[in-house]
């Protein structure tokens, strides 16, 4: 609900300005002199000062003077009401801040057309405020994800130059990152352990994001470290501009160890020898990776699927690029990542405004597939 603040020493002005204003989705807050008013203003959000010139003890104007030395109220937008149209009482209010001034006998209907001009202003000015508000939130639930990684991430522009990224790439890789940015990733990021460098043009990554295709977790690729090329399985999505126009890609790493393999594949043999769900007892939040965003808590998991408790009714996608960050690392890494289906989705029976949400994994690497089963074994 909006509010206005209507000050005037003459109790008969007040009652006639709120006969004028009454309306359900309105509150209006009445002052009798400017010390109240000013009181008014600091407890409550107005979107609308409409003051009476005239009063003893402190007039309008010294109440607008005094509005505009303050942080929280020097914003409030003020309509003066005079009893007459002295060029020169309407020069010094327009100095003071004012907005616009109304003369007594107040019409109705221009009362009520100024009036509804800034109570939509103000209601702009609100959805705007709270529009940043989930802009700054998903920013921040942004980075902390990709800080928390156990991938490393490398956000490159339409050029193949670096402009971001993550901890995770000097953890996995033991690559300094300090001056990567502004470095182009065909320096970091190799098509061979030969030293042989392909352009950014020719090579697999830009090949499949520029024409809006995802390059699907490629193991032909080695990151040159100091001692030595490692060697990276990778994970590429396209990045776009507001006019749809290819602006660069994000690139998703993961280090291929030497013992990845045999010990890998009979760990994921035994965990799907098994489909049982298991419920989780710990806290673990599931994000999608394209987005940031939460998609909701884990309830129970398998080799083959899972069970989510959200607050959204998520509708079906071809493919979701999940992560979750694990309590404590698991076969050294803080994250397990794969991609799923959202199956179905029902609303909680336990839990007014929650649904359960079911989804089968599509893929996921060995690595990963390791850690799944271990997560399912521990808790």
């Amino acid at each position: 609900m909006q509010s206005i603040l209507i000050v005037d020493d003459k109790k008969e002005n007040l009652t006639a300005l709120e006969v004028l204003l009454d309306r359900p989705d309105l509150e209006l807050l009445k002052a009798e002199n400017g010390n109240d008013a000013l009181r008014l203003l600091l407890q409550h959000d107005v979107a609308l000062a409409l003051l009476d010139v005239q009063m003893p003890i402190m007039s309008g104007f010294e109440m607008a003077e005094l509005m505009r030395k303050n942080k929280k109220t020097q914003s409030v937008p003020v309509i003066f009401i005079t009893a007459n149209g002295d060029k020169r009482e309407v020069f010094r209010g327009y100095e003071l801040g004012a907005v616009d001034f109304l003369t007594k006998p107040i019409q109705r209907d221009t009362l009520l057309a100024k009036v509804n001009v800034f109570l939509d202003l103000d209601r702009q000015k609100r959805d705007l405020a709270l529009q940043l508000s989930e802009i700054r939130h998903l920013k921040q639930q942004n980075e902390m994800l990709l800080h928390a990684l156990g991938d490393a991430l490398i956000a490159v522009d339409s050029q193949g130059v670096i402009s971001f990224c993550n901890p995770a790439l000097q953890h996995l890789f033991a690559v300094d990152t300090a001056g990567l940015v502004g470095r182009p990733v065909n320096e970091l990021l190799y098509q061979n352990s030969e030293d042989i460098r392909v352009p950014w043009g020719a090579g697999k990554i830009f090949s499949a994001t520029s024409r809006g295709e995802k390059l699907q977790r490629s193991r032909d690729f080695y990151v040159k470290t100091a001692s030595g090329f490692v060697g990276a399985e990778v994970h590429a999505a396209p990045v776009a501009s507001a006019d749809q126009e290819f602006s660069g890609a994000v690139i998703t790493l993961r280090a291929i160890a030497e013992s990845d393999g045999s010990d890998l594949t009979e760990d994921v043999a035994r965990a799907g020898r098994r489909h049982t769900r298991r419920r989780i007892g710990s806290i673990l939040r599931v994000f999608d990776r394209t987005t940031g965003m939460n998609l909701g808590r884990l309830i129970n998991v398998s080799m083959d699927g899972f069970k989510l408790s959200s607050r959204d009714n998520l509708s079906a996608k071809s493919i979701y690029e999940v992560s979750m960050i694990l309590p404590e690392p698991i076969s050294g890494s803080n994250t397990l990542s794969f991609d799923a289906e959202r199956v179905w989705s029902q609303p909680a029976e336990d839990v007014v405004g929650e649904y359960r949400v079911g989804f089968r994994i599509v893929y996921i690497s060995p690595g990963d597939a390791c850690v799944l089963a271990k997560m399912i074994e521990k808790f």
